[in-house]
C-alpha cells in the first residue's frame, strides 16, 4: 500500500486538484484496511503523518516558510542521485495553497484515524490479559500466549521489553519471537501451567520467566490486529 508522506504535501502546489485525488485515493486504500478489520501498517501510517503535519504546519507558522520546505522536501531526494539539488522556488501563493491543501487534508486523516482507534479500542477490550503462575520482580523478559482464533492456534511468544530515554519522556519498545505453535483443541493448550513448566524446560535459559496469557474470542486478522493490540497492552502491563 502506497503510504502517505511529507513529500506529497510539500509537491501539492504543483497540481493541488492531482495532489487531492492521490490523497484521498491513498485513504481510501487505509479505510478500506480498517473496513476488514486490520489495523496496521494502516493506523500508524496514519498516526505517523498526521504529527509530521501538524509539526510541518508548527515550523511554516514559527519561521521561514519556504526554508521550512525546502529542507522537509531536501529529505526525500534519493541518497544515489549525485546531481545537485536545486531547490524548488516557492512564491507566496504556492506556500499559501500548501498551506491551505495540508489544512484540507488534516481533518480527512483524522477521520480515518478516529475509525482506526476505535478498533483499536474495541479489541483493546475485548482481550483479557491474565497472569501464569507467580510472577518474579523482573518482567521486563519472559512469554506470553496468545490465541489467534482464526486459524485456531495458540501461539507461544518469547518477549524482551527495552527502555530509551528521551529528552521528553521515556520510550519502550517490546520485541517478541514465536516459539511454539499449539492447536487451540490440543489438551496440552488448555493448561497455562503446564504450557509454562513446558517452557521452563524447553528454555532453561530462562529459569524463572514472567508469563502472560491473553484471551480474546475475536476473529480479527492475527498479524494485522490481534498481536499487535496485545503488545500494546502487555507494553502498559509492564510500564505500571
Amino acid at each position: 500500500m502506497e503510504a502517505l508522506t511529507l513529500n506529497t504535501f510539500i509537491k501539492a502546489a504543483e497540481d493541488i486538484e492531482l495532489s487531492k485525488y492521490k490523497v484521498l485515493a491513498i485513504l481510501r486504500k487505509y479505510s478500506e484496511a480498517l473496513h476488514k478489520n486490520k489495523l496496521y501498517p494502516a493506523l500508524a501510517e496514519l498516526i505517523s503523518i498526521k504529527n509530521e503535519l501538524e509539526l510541518l504546519i508548527e515550523q511554516m507558522s514559527l519561521f521561514d516558510a519556504e526554508f521550512v520546505l525546502n529542507l522537509n522536501f531536501a529529505e526525500f531526494v534519493d541518497d544515489d542521485d549525485n546531481s545537485f539539488f536545486d531547490p524548488i522556488e516557492y512564491d507566496e501563493n504556492d506556500l499559501q495553497r500548501v498551506f491551505e491543501f495540508i489544512t484540507w487534508a488534516l481533518p480527512e486523516i483524522k477521520n480515518a484515524i478516529s475509525e482506526g482507534k476505535a478498533i483499536f479500542d474495541f479489541v483493546d477490550d475485548n482481550i483479557e490479559l491474565s497472569e501464569v503462575g507467580i510472577m518474579p520482580i523482573y518482567k521486563n523478559e519472559g512469554y506470553f500466549f496468545i490465541s489467534d482464533v482464526k486459524n485456531e492456534l495458540l501461539k507461544i511468544y518469547r518477549y524482551e521489553m527495552s527502555l530509551f530515554s528521551t529528552e521528553d519522556n521515556p520510550l519502550r519498545t517490546l520485541k517478541s519471537k514465536l516459539v511454539d505453535l499449539i492447536s487451540l483443541k490440543a489438551p496440552e493448550a488448555q493448561s497455562k501451567y503446564d504450557l509454562k513448566n513446558m517452557l521452563l524446560q524447553k528454555h532453561p535459559d530462562l529459569p524463572n520467566p514472567a508469563v502472560y496469557s491473553f484471551e480474546t474470542s475475536l476473529d480479527f486478522p492475527f498479524v494485522e490486529t490481534i498481536l499487535p493490540v496485545a503488545k500494546r497492552k502487555l507494553v502498559r502491563t509492564l510500564a505500571q
